[in-house]
């Protein structure tokens, strides 16, 4: 029995909101071909056939969609996509949806769609109005619209906040709390490839704020016995407790995606998404292929420094450097790390709920 997940972008990186700090459309324009298209059913099809194939029966497959904005594809996208997994699907084996969306374009068909194949739907905010729409293209009514259609067609959601040095972590946790959003994720706003700086970037001491006084709400509410799911906290717990975290940043060590654009190609990573690390074709080139591929090689021999604190840090086995994309960020300042800071503040506390 093998577990296999999709990250499938079925409208590349197009965008209705093409919001002004997207990391994806950067790599898209980082990227030398042009896959601003939308996916094909044929491209589809074998992602899915050449899944079962590699990972047989009683296999669990879970293919999440984002973009850009997936829903632009169109819901006889997914319909097809569906029908079609539902008939290649081998016996025994079980299949997940998942889908992050700005939320602007949730429809009644969209929430029934997502409502009969338990779909688990990502949706973007960053806090309240002000804040939302500062980089979101005024967006904030039509997202809080959407999320009112899954709540009222009782479909499973969660939230995802860009966090930028605009971000006030009391703020966004009232904000949280008012609209009963229990079920949360952190995004922490990435500079541009080049390095270029922008108003919304944020900095090492602002991150290390931001995520103590952050941690410190979150703490006091899971105390209450009250739930309150936020991924960074959750994976620091699960590091804790159990020695392993389900996102491969919390621990350092990078996993392979199988992450598929609208064409077929496939990269390692939705963080490096770039020509250096293409890993074939889907359309072209089978599982084994790209799992054996030079771009996931040279994908896991790329580094980038870790913290020059690593070496003697006390917390470095619930850190492990971090995520790579991030740890420009982690070594902006000599002598200092804001991962470090923040587990350093948040591991006595949690030493009390383990």
């Amino acid at each position: 029995m093998r577990q296999m997940t999709a990250l499938i972008k079925p409208a590349s990186s197009a965008c209705n909101l093409r919001c002004s700090y997207c990391f994806y459309c950067d790599e898209a324009d980082a990227r030398e071909k042009n896959q601003n298209s939308f996916m094909s059913c044929e491209t589809a099809e074998n992602i899915i056939s050449k899944m079962f194939d590699f990972c047989g029966e009683n296999s669990t497959l879970t293919f999440m969609f984002q973009g850009g904005e997936p829903l632009l594809a169109g819901i006889d996208f997914f319909r097809n996509f569906i029908e079609t997994a539902e008939k290649l699907k081998t016996d025994g084996s079980r299949i997940y949806y998942s889908l992050q969306t700005n939320g602007t374009l949730i429809d009644e068909k969209f929430c029934k769609l997502f409502k009969e194949n338990d779909f688990l739907v990502g949706v973007s905010i960053d806090g309240d109005k002000p804040l939302h729409d500062k980089n979101r293209s005024d967006s904030f009514d039509k997202a809080m619209h959407g999320i009112e259609l899954l709540r009222s067609h009782n479909v499973s959601f969660n939230i995802l906040s860009v966090i930028t040095s605009h971000t006030d972590a009391k703020k966004l946790y009232d904000f949280y709390m008012a609209n009963n959003f229990r079920d949360v994720q952190p995004i922490y706003c990435l500079d541009s490839l080049s390095g270029d700086k922008a108003n919304y970037s944020i900095d090492a001491k602002q991150l290390a704020r931001f995520k103590k006084r952050l941690f410190n709400l979150w703490f006091a509410e899971v105390s209450k016995g009250n739930h309150f799911y936020v991924r960074d906290f959750d994976n620091l717990l699960s590091l804790m407790t159990k020695g392993v975290a389900e996102q491969c940043g919390a621990s350092g060590r990078c996993n392979a995606q199988l992450v598929v654009e609208a064409d077929g190609t496939c990269y390692p990573c939705d963080f490096y998404c770039l020509d250096k690390f293409e890993c074939l074709n889907i359309n072209q080139a089978d599982i084994n292929d790209i799992l054996n591929c030079d771009g996931l090689k040279k994908f896991f021999e790329f580094d980038e420094p870790k913290n020059s604190l690593c070496a003697t840090c006390h917390v470095k086995t619930l850190c492990g450097g971090g995520c790579k994309r991030y740890r420009s960020l982690y070594n902006q300042l000599s002598g200092y790390c804001p991962q470090m800071d923040f587990i350093l503040h948040a591991v006595e506390k949690l030493r009390n709920v383990r």
